[in-house]
């Protein structure tokens, strides 16, 4: 199999990895952790390939702390056979498939990707940043009785979707907001793609709703990316203050 010819053919990033086995990434990322979900596919012979994650998407799951069980292993299995995909006792998605029909099970397989990484997401464990206290705090403080955490509400795409803090969640215009923390000098980048992601699931669910994210301050060339890319589902916030913050959620609401 050739890298370019394959990579051209499907519109992904192909890596040659060896005699008659590639790499291929695609632009959609893992919900858990905004990683490209990509695939290995091997030539098996007989003009057909394999197509597989080699378990790296529930492998990664359990990095951030997903317990597995029998009753998650069967619905994950369940996701996967919707898109006619394979999941193993193992963990592996994969699927064979003849060389001609690569294009096809291939898109399948990313589906199959994508939709188990949103159900793993939802087990992943509730873990607090410091910055995430530090917003929690400052809207306890600015909106007493009327903040709830862990708000959780239908997306567009028929999943539940969870967020950190709500204001106003009884109206028709639920003040939906989430925090951001840094790593280093830059945002973090892959909650600034899971946000991404929700926050475009519940504006498409709820266009009524005010969808705002708050970004711990960084390197702002880094700050300014990470704004522009949230600014097409969300009002954007760089903290400063807990007093300001607040000022600026009045003025949003």
């Amino acid at each position: 199999m050739n890298c370019a010819d394959i990579g051209q053919a499907f519109g992904l990033t192909c890596t040659q990895l060896g005699d008659g086995l590639v790499y291929l990434e695609s632009p959609i990322a893992i919900a858990f952790d905004g990683n490209l979900i990509g695939a290995y596919v091997q030539d098996i012979g007989r003009g057909r390939v394999r197509i597989s994650d080699n378990a790296d998407t529930l492998f990664n799951a359990m990095a951030i702390g997903v317990v597995p069980s029998l009753p998650r292993g069967k619905r994950l299995a369940a996701i996967a056979q919707q898109y006619q995909v394979s999941l193993s006792e193992a963990g592996e998605l994969f699927t064979a498939c003849d060389v001609e029909q690569a294009g096809f099970y291939l898109a399948r397989f990313i589906e199959a990707a994508a939709f188990l990484s949103q159900a793993c997401e939802q087990w992943q464990p509730a873990v607090e940043s410091k910055f995430e206290r530090v917003v929690g705090n400052a809207l306890k403080a600015a909106f007493p009785g009327e903040l709830k955490r862990n708000f959780e509400v239908r997306g567009a795409s028929g999943h539940q979707l969870k967020f950190q803090f709500a204001l106003n969640t009884e109206s028709d215009a639920p003040q939906i907001i989430q925090a951001i923390g840094a790593q280093g000098d830059q945002p973090n980048w892959p909650s600034v793609y899971h946000t991404l992601g929700k926050m475009l699931d519940l504006k498409n669910a709820i266009p009524m709703a005010r969808r705002v994210v708050v970004l711990q301050a960084a390197e702002a060339q880094e700050v300014s990316k990470a704004a522009t890319a949230l600014s097409e589902c969300a009002s954007v916030l760089v903290f400063s203050t807990a007093e300001q913050l607040a000022a600026d959620l009045r003025q949003a609401a």
